[in-house]
């Protein structure tokens, strides 16, 4: 079980903050096998490196093998095409008992994806395009745990159209131009906001979400306070249990992910909040009252690789 008291430092939040702009999505993989080196630091991080979401459990865990992943990610139909050849993959396991499961699986896969990045990875989301049973078999599940998705991590073959899933579904997949502008993505109830927030506003924009819909909705209200909506329904073609909640809540977990580490790497020690019940707002960002507002007043940032 996590430890749901742990949380990011700045150094720790550094690397993830570079992979937010480095990260893109590829399906297509040499198969090559992970580097000792590389396998060890994805390990320790998978194991306690990444901050929990609140009053959840989650667990990240990492399957390697050609042999193992091609059981997992199945044929052509799905959302997000085929993953051939990935040499591993990272397993998101939720306490569906738990409340803000989806919230929380988004929250933590999408800071394993940014460190693999920093790592020099390539990586894939897959939520409906991949045997959650096989998944949860070779992982070993709790009672009340499930495999809500998995990422695919490796080496990206590389060289023109690297297969046809790869062709067809990479249109339009991570491109920032694709995306919504940033003024469709936030909203500052009658206030100036500080600097720091507008640029975790662009890392939120590139953030990954199912179709590409980017189902959120970020808010600077007048007491300096910062809550995110959901803004789709997406509803699963085939839920995990009657009355699962949707898909756009694992989205916007992946968004809060990308506020998050941003702006602790920023040297912001803010923390995501959830409601108490699923409704909207999901959670509301707050910040200790010393932060100057003024991004220039805190310290510099320096990305190293």
């Amino acid at each position: 079980m996590s430890d749901p008291t742990r949380t990011l430092t700045r150094e720790q939040a550094i690397p993830l903050f570079e992979g937010v702009e480095l990260r893109h999505s590829s399906r297509s993989y040499t198969g090559e096998p992970l580097s000792t080196e590389i396998r060890t630091k994805l390990l320790n991080f998978l194991d306690s490196g990444w901050e929990p979401y609140p009053e959840s459990h989650t667990r990240a865990v990492f399957i390697e093998g050609t042999d193992k992943t091609s059981r997992i990610f199945k044929g052509f139909l799905g959302s997000y095409g085929k993953v051939t050849n990935a040499p591993a993959l990272i397993a998101i396991i939720a306490d569906v008992d738990r409340p803000h499961f989806y919230e929380a699986a988004g929250y933590m896969g999408e800071q394993c994806v940014l460190y693999a990045t920093a790592l020099g990875l390539e990586s894939c989301w897959v939520g409906g395009f991949f045997r959650p049973e096989e998944a949860g078999k070779i992982a070993g599940l709790g009672k009340s745990e499930r495999v809500l998705c998995v990422v695919a991590i490796g080496t990206a073959k590389q060289g023109g159209m690297t297969s046809l899933y790869e062709g067809l579904f990479k249109f339009g997949s991570t491109n920032r131009g694709k995306r919504k502008d940033v003024s469709e993505i936030h909203y500052l109830e009658d206030i100036t906001p500080p600097h720091w927030f507008l640029r975790a506003i662009e890392a939120v924009q590139i953030a990954p979400s199912s179709f590409n819909k980017q189902p959120w909705h970020i808010m600077y209200h007048r007491d300096g306070r910062i809550s995110l909506s959901a803004t789709e329904d997406y509803k699963e073609k085939a839920p995990l249990y009657a009355g699962a909640p949707n898909s756009s809540r694992l989205c916007c977990g992946i968004a809060m992910a990308h506020f998050k580490v941003t702006t602790r790497a920023l040297g912001i020690e803010g923390h995501w909040i959830p409601e108490v019940e699923p409704s909207n707002p999901i959670a509301s960002f707050f910040v200790p009252s010393e932060i100057k507002d003024n991004l220039d007043a805190l310290n510099d940032l320096e990305v190293t690789s």
